[in-house]
């Protein structure tokens, strides 16, 4: 499959206690007009949408981010993988010839991104523009003082934090319908352009999270597990 211009993908390898994941992530930021002209290339006839403007713009960025991690994660023509809404509107990925093959999504400002992984090892993923104008709900004070100490802007830091609580929202599959304290973030460490954080309540994930351009991206997955984080810089230096 050639690959399009200002997209990308990227197999990563996940390591945890002498086992091996095989991981695909994918970023897209097209412009509308270039998805839809490439639609009969990576929707399914199934995934055909009535969306217009920036809905449907949103909506192609994601499968097309999607299709190409999940090309690359089994090999199967990106049209022929479905991709449809959960009871929870989750994304629920089907694929001929593989089964416990499971997708997460994320788009903001035009750009998506997103990571294929087997069930049996859950992972979700997250990013926004930084926007000054968006409001955020507040930090926790012990937050406040966690991303006081990081080596980013002030908006930087709150975005990051962000799309970590996001993120994690994704991989337990609760989204924010639930009290957002629930989500709240433990730890901060610095690990070269990445930070690496711990939840309150939920100490069994992290959130490997970093700035691409004007970007805050988040990865969440189990705490014990290895990822080569300096590749995920190299899969967002095309949507910076």
């Amino acid at each position: 499959m050639t690959e399009w211009t200002n997209s990308h993908h990227l197999s990563l390898t996940v390591t945890r206690e002498g086992l091996t994941f095989p991981v695909s992530m994918g970023v897209s930021s097209l412009s509308l007009s270039a998805l839809q002209l490439e639609i009969h290339r990576f929707l399914h006839p199934e995934e055909r949408t009535a969306l217009t403007g920036i809905a449907q713009h949103d909506y192609l960025l994601g499968r097309h981010a999607a299709k190409l991690a999940a090309f690359n994660f089994t090999g199967v023509a990106p049209a022929g993988i479905r991709i449809r809404p959960g009871v929870f509107g989750q994304p629920v990925l089907t694929c001929p010839g593989h089964s416990n093959v499971q997708v997460s999504i994320a788009h903001s400002g035009g750009s998506a991104m997103a990571v294929v992984f087997p069930e049996s090892h859950p992972m979700a993923v997250d990013i926004e523009v930084l926007d000054a104008d968006r409001f955020l709900p507040p930090l926790s004070p012990a937050e406040s003082l966690l991303i006081a100490s990081l080596p980013h802007t002030p908006e930087e830091q709150q975005f990051l934090l962000w799309t970590a609580r996001e993120a994690l929202s994704k991989v337990l599959r609760t989204g924010f319908t639930t009290d957002l304290e629930l989500f709240n973030v433990k730890s901060v460490a610095v690990n070269g352009d990445f930070v690496i954080s711990t939840f309150v309540h939920f100490l069994q994930y992290k959130a490997v999270s970093w700035i691409a351009g004007n970007m805050a991206c988040s990865l969440v997955l189990p705490e014990r597990s290895q990822v080569d984080i300096a590749a995920l810089q190299t899969l967002t230096s095309r949507v910076s």
